[in-house]
């Protein structure tokens, strides 16, 4: 059934996401700019091989671990620029070689989580105009916002049409829910679909139509706002958890998402903290994998998941982490 449909995906979901994202994120977009995919692996390849191999792709450091192996798959060569409390970093731009591509989070950095503000926002867009480069604004986790309304998308200020907008719905109905999208700039929507003209869309059709009716009839609203509420109520029960402790483990600072970063007070040994967890039947998971450059990770944080664990058997996963870490 897959086989027979347009390769932008089904057409009444397109429109559905349209209608959403212009009332959720601010984002104006036509139907025909919107690409149905089965995840950020299948966006980024299509935008690689319309875009062309062998592109300078500038990436946050640190970053999100699978975007950067699938821009590598692709030739692409990668740099990186650091981030701070405003997210990446923009003022080294100018002084670097030929920048093809810009992949960022502005609305929660990964996996250190601020957001990037307005002015900075401003800066990127004007760089990306003034040096013909596109930026890549993978908006997942937007929605999941613990104490206040989404800031807009990036793309809703993109008044140059520099900015390819990738967003997902695996967040919040589930990771195996394999459905994400593409807004593409109307500059090369004509040329993309002429590029990929003769494909077919590999999602299937029926979790489309379905996932169409599950947007206009207010249910993912719905969904996105209960989901909201307990992965607050989540956060802050092991943020409580944490703040128990006798020594001073904190956990990141948070207004969204569904992990959170455990800061230590001093550097530690991840691997050897991890398998005292793990030995515990607690998973976290080393920071490391999220640096390009593994030598500059500051060793006193962990990565912490909490997508999975339910409200009332977080206590006992701090008894597990007290147990495990001797305090």
């Amino acid at each position: 059934m897959s086989n027979l449909q347009p390769f932008q995906g089904d057409v009444a979901l397109r429109k559905e996401i349209c209608r959403y994202l212009e009332r959720i994120r601010g984002v104006v977009c036509h139907p025909r700019q919107v690409i149905i995919t089965s995840g950020l692996q299948q966006s980024l390849d299509y935008l690689c091989q319309f875009l062309g191999k062998s592109k300078n792709v500038l990436m946050e450091e640190p970053s999100y671990p699978k975007a950067r192996e699938i821009f590598r798959k692709n030739s692409c060569n990668i740099s990186t620029e650091k981030v701070d409390d405003k997210g990446l970093y923009i003022g080294n731009l100018s002084n670097t070689s030929k920048i093809d591509m810009i992949y960022t989070t502005p609305s929660h950095q990964f996996p250190l989580g601020m957001i990037m503000p307005i002015s900075r926002r401003q800066k990127l867009l004007e760089f990306s105009e003034q040096n013909n480069s596109f930026v890549i604004e993978d908006d997942y986790d937007s929605e999941l916002r613990y104490y206040e309304k989404p800031v807009p998308a990036l793309k809703s200020i993109d008044y140059s049409d520099r900015v390819i907008y990738l967003g997902t719905f695996s967040k919040i109905l589930s990771p195996s829910f394999r459905m994400s999208y593409i807004v593409l700039p109307e500059q090369f929507t004509e040329g993309f679909l002429e590029r990929f003209k003769l494909h077919n869309s590999t999602v299937n059709l029926i979790n489309q139509i379905a996932l169409a009716n599950v947007l206009s009839s207010g249910d993912y609203d719905r969904l996105v706002r209960k989901m909201n509420h307990i992965f607050k109520k989540r956060y802050e029960a092991f943020q409580d958890g944490f703040d128990s402790f006798q020594i001073p483990i904190k956990v990141s600072h948070n207004v969204s998402g569904q992990y959170f970063l455990v800061n230590f007070p001093t550097k530690i040994n991840q691997s050897e903290v991890i398998k005292r967890a793990l030995d515990e039947g607690v998973k976290v998971y080393d920071t490391m994998q999220f640096w390009q450059d593994e030598a500059e990770c500051p060793h006193e944080h962990l990565f912490l998941g909490f997508s999975k664990i339910e409200l009332e058997d977080i206590p006992d996963c701090m008894k597990r982490l007290k147990k495990a870490w001797d305090i």
